[in-house]
């Protein structure tokens, strides 16, 4: 990334706009159109400007700053302010040459775009950087002429650049890190000022959040070598599709299913989970729920559901109890493969990232119902890289 960074100085009254920081890289432009979009359903004005991240950490320190972004968690900022729902999600990767070797007690030498969330994770952690320079690209050309040993890189961004450079892919080997959600900080004064604010900009950020983040082709692959055989094989069970024959024969209708699912959704929100705790009693319910453990932590949930979309079990509580209008159920239907794969989201509540895979449950030929499976995609591309 450049340093550059995302800054915010924000209304304090209606009438006056807010001022946006913004750099070139492509985050700042998927972030300023979210930010965009928010302000807009917020009735809100909001011009750009420049200023360096360091400096707009610091002001807002000072309250002469109402936030910046793009911004990961900091212990050191917490004080003054708090971090918004992210915006979008970056991937992190190591980088490094393909012809590179390590002799016997030879450091590794590593390098940093000079004030990046990469730079600041390496600081935090203890390593010591040989290099820090102003922009990702002087950073991968450092890379290509061996002046450094590896680099941690939003995957995006780097295969930008190397493109750009026209450097091989040869060149290069890359290895899974970690997810990092980027959001906004806001200062606590403000938010003090307009209590409300928080809260509104939080859902404002899922209805405006842009594109999905969608695995690569390579991690797709391993998602589906990792899970879809043991997914299958669950579906295929007597005890699952007996389970979902049972509620299909009662022909639920959608008003009935949507009254269940407003009632389910007070109860959670509410911390009263009555129905989702009857559900998870089950045998059927507590079957899955061993099933998942097998997995040590990979698999994060499980839902089975008839075929309007509706839960039959699940191995953790839900948020709501109709999955019939979610990508996750309706991926399964009209596509030319037996599974569905769906885009990697960020549970807050959990702060994990997750990724569904769904599969039709089969009896007979017909497609009865679906069981979805929420997986731990950090740990999986971590172990399974």
């Amino acid at each position: 990334m450049g340093y550059l960074w995302l800054t915010i100085n924000l209304l304090v009254t209606q009438a006056t706009p807010l001022t946006l920081g913004t750099n070139i890289t492509k985050v700042s432009e998927r972030a300023s159109e979210q930010i965009q979009c928010i302000m807009q359903q917020q009735h809100q004005r909001f011009q750009l400007q420049y200023l360096p991240w360091r400096r707009a950490k610091y002001e807002v320190k000072q309250q002469r700053l109402d936030g910046y972004f793009t911004a990961v968690a900091d212990p050191d900022i917490a004080k003054y302010a708090t971090l918004s729902a992210p915006l979008f999600l970056e991937n992190w990767y190591w980088f490094w040459r393909s012809d590179h070797t390590t002799k016997p007690d030879t450091r590794v030498r590593f390098g940093a775009v000079l004030g990046s969330h990469q730079a600041d994770w390496f600081h935090a952690n203890g390593y010591k950087l040989d290099v820090e320079v102003n922009s990702l690209e002087q950073l991968v050309q450092l890379l290509a002429i061996k002046r450094i040993d590896m680099l941690l890189a939003d995957q995006e961004d780097f295969k930008l650049i190397q493109h750009n450079l026209k450097l091989a892919d040869e060149l290069f080997n890359q290895r899974f890190f970690r997810y990092v959600a980027l959001g906004v900080y806001f200062a606590n004064s403000l938010l003090e000022q307009q209590p409300d604010f928080l809260a509104s900009f939080n859902q404002l950020a899922h209805h405006c959040a842009s594109s999905p983040f969608a695995l690569s082709a390579n991690e797709q692959q391993k998602v589906i070598d990792l899970l879809l055989s043991a997914v299958t094989q669950l579906s295929n069970r007597s005890d699952i599709q007996a389970a979902v024959s049972m509620q299909n024969q009662q022909q639920l209708t959608i008003e009935a299913i949507s009254l269940t699912d407003q009632q389910w959704i007070k109860e959670v929100a509410s911390q009263q989970t009555g129905r989702a705790n009857a559900m998870l009693n089950t045998d059927l319910s507590s079957s899955i729920a061993s099933w998942q453990r097998s997995f040590n932590g990979l698999i994060a949930e499980v839902i089975l559901t008839d075929n309007q979309g509706a839960n039959v079990a699940i191995s953790e509580t839900t948020s709501d109890y109709w999955q019939g209008d979610e990508t996750k159920f309706l991926g399964i239907f009209q596509q030319p493969r037996d599974y569905y794969l769906g885009p990697v989201e960020y549970d807050a509540s959990s702060q994990r990232f997750l990724v569904h895979v769904s599969v039709p449950v089969i009896n007979r030929q017909q497609h009865i119902g679906s069981l979805i499976v929420g997986l731990n995609i950090e740990l999986a591309l971590t172990e399974h890289d």
